[in-house]
């Protein structure tokens, strides 16, 4: 094997090449983990898997091999394409409940009249768990009367009162419960009209036929901010947004970093079992536009399991893309 190192035979490397049969006329160039670079008909099996250049017989590069891939960024590239593709399903999911808002409602007067509508149903279930109430009080009031009339009388309070007392104060309590669900599932109702009264005035501010643009924009924005995704503008913005995506890692990452590069930021992976891992990456998109993707791990366990599915995770993925954008603006 003809094995070379730069500097001192970087000038041998033509002559060396054109020495070499028609079989073995290929020549390697690499750059080791150490930073320096070599040239070699071969590649030595503790440095296959390091990025190479093919050199013709003179001299230039006619191939790249790509570096292999570690188990760690294989495994992040699944879970890239598993985020891709929740991204497309929301997307997906939003669209559809534009088209449904543009189509069901010719004005704002016509959704305040639905939410008027829904409002007056859950307010009436709500006044029938007053008057139970109402009414259970009204029994307790006259249980209570009678228990106070047998020890007056010097009398043991009978049993049957007392369980009459007890079962009563227990559906006071359950009745109560109902309607402080009724109370939330209003709040719920309002909030959500008024989401929907507010999307349905920006979907319809220019004209309908522009809602449907409107529509796809927002679709891709609500999708990025409940997985966590930057959108770049131009190859300046992307690399200004990616040095700030990189210390969003570093912030809220538990882990520590195991991997660094120009497209991949990669936590470790989460030992205890309240361990947040972060990794961010860059990947093109449609019409080669480039969005930076964030990926949250937890331990593999319940507890993990439960973190990642719960509101901590879902507040960093939210924080994600405006940590970026402000920080940019400064």
């Amino acid at each position: 094997m003809i094995y070379f190192r730069p500097i001192l035979y970087i000038t041998m490397l033509a002559g060396v090449i054109a020495l070499q049969s028609p079989v073995h006329a290929k020549m390697y160039r690499w750059v080791g983990k150490d930073g320096r670079i070599f040239y070699s008909d071969r590649i030595p099996p503790s440095q296959s898997r390091l990025e190479r250049n093919v050199l013709n017989e003179q001299g230039r590069v006619v191939e790249v091999v790509r570096a292999a891939k570690t188990q760690e960024q294989i495994a992040l590239e699944k879970r890239l394409k598993i985020l891709r593709t929740e991204q497309e399903k929301i997307i997906v999911r939003q669209k559809s409940n534009d088209k449904v808002l543009l189509s069901t409602f010719r004005n704002v007067d016509d959704l305040r009249l639905t939410l008027n509508g829904k409002l007056l149903a859950v307010d009436a279930q709500k006044r029938v768990y007053e008057k139970t109430v109402e009414i259970l009080r009204e029994n307790l009031d006259s249980a209570r009367k009678r228990a106070a009339h047998a020890e007056r009388s010097g009398k043991k309070v009978p049993v049957a009162v007392l369980k009459q007392i007890d079962k009563i104060e227990n559906n006071i309590k359950t009745t109560q419960l109902n309607i402080n669900k009724v109370l939330e599932k209003r709040k719920g109702i309002e909030t959500k009209f008024d989401k929907e009264i507010e999307r349905f005035l920006f979907l319809t501010t220019s004209n309908k036929a522009n809602a449907k643009k409107v529509s796809d924009k927002m679709a891709e924005l609500k999708a990025a901010d409940t997985l966590g995704l930057y959108h770049c503008k131009d190859e300046k913005d992307c690399q200004l947004a990616w040095e700030e995506a990189t210390q969003f890692v570093i912030l809220n990452s538990t882990t520590g970093i195991n991997f660094n590069t120009e497209t991949l930021v990669m936590g470790n992976d989460p030992i205890k079992e309240t361990g947040i891992s972060l990794s961010v990456s860059r990947s093109k998109r449609e019409n080669n536009k480039v969005s930076i993707f964030l990926d949250v791990r937890c331990h593999n366990s319940t507890i993990g399991t439960e973190l990642c599915q719960g509101q901590k995770v879902d507040m960093i993925r939210r924080s994600f893309k405006p940590y970026i954008e402000t920080a940019l603006k400064k």
